[in-house]
């Protein structure tokens, strides 16, 4: 996963507000389907705008997974792909091949843009997906709310991850106060993905003021945390 490019990060104000996350990998690289589900959409956006306008995300793939959400469809989206492997109505397993790394539509270099979109498959219905995949082994997710000393969510906070004791391991923001979602029962507005477990000191920046945790992170699970000034 690109950290430099979460959701709802704009790379240090260099891009657009981020609707998905980023897997850097060669061109050609396989991609396979992340969940069970029924391809949706499986062509070039040259016509349909499946992002913001059309030629945006070049060669796409959606899947509508068998799951639900709340009551609610979700949908996978994978997008700048060199080639596609699917076809529209076609039902797809977890681990199914659905097409290749590329760099169609506006992306600079090879990679896969994955979205989850809940309750709709268009551009203002997604979520983090760092929610919904699984950290590599030994790792786990840690998910929160950067607030004011009034409780009030705080947008672009910045936040730092560090060991006690030890150097900065990671940066990382809250959400802008717009275009992106957060989960209907978290409600968070921070997410920092694939953290090696173990103890973790998070900090975030609010005003003139700093929010400090120290939390607990195990493999596998998402750990919470509260960040707010105290009053």
């Amino acid at each position: 996963m690109a950290h430099f490019y979460p959701y709802g990060g704009t790379a240090g104000d260099t891009l657009q507000i981020h609707h998905g996350v980023e897997m850097v990998n060669p061109e050609g690289t396989q991609v396979i389907a992340a969940a069970d589900g029924t391809v949706v959409f499986a062509r070039p956006d040259e016509a349909t705008a499946v992002g913001p306008t059309t030629r945006f995300y070049g060669n796409v793939v959606v899947v509508r997974l068998d799951r639900q959400w709340l009551g609610k469809d979700v949908y996978n989206l994978y997008a700048h792909l060199s080639a596609i492997q699917v076809s529209e109505g076609q039902k797809v397993k977890t681990g199914d091949k659905i097409g290749l790394v590329g760099m169609s539509g506006i992306a600079m270099g090879p990679h896969l843009h994955f979205e989850v979109r809940v309750g709709g498959n268009n551009y203002g219905t997604s979520r983090n997906p760092e929610l919904w995949l699984r950290p590599h082994d030994g790792n786990g997710t840690i998910a929160g709310r950067v607030m004011d000393a009034q409780g009030r969510l705080v947008p672009l906070a910045l936040v730092t991850v560090q060991r006690p004791d030890e150097r900065i391991y990671r940066n990382a923001t809250s959400y802008p106060a717009t275009e992106v979602n957060p989960d209907e029962e978290l409600g968070e507005n921070l997410v920092i993905g694939d953290v090696p477990a173990g103890r973790w000191v998070v900090a975030a920046r609010v005003g003139d003021r700093t929010a400090v945790e120290e939390v607990t992170v195990r493999a596998g699970e998402t750990t919470w945390v509260y960040l707010r000034p105290k009053p």
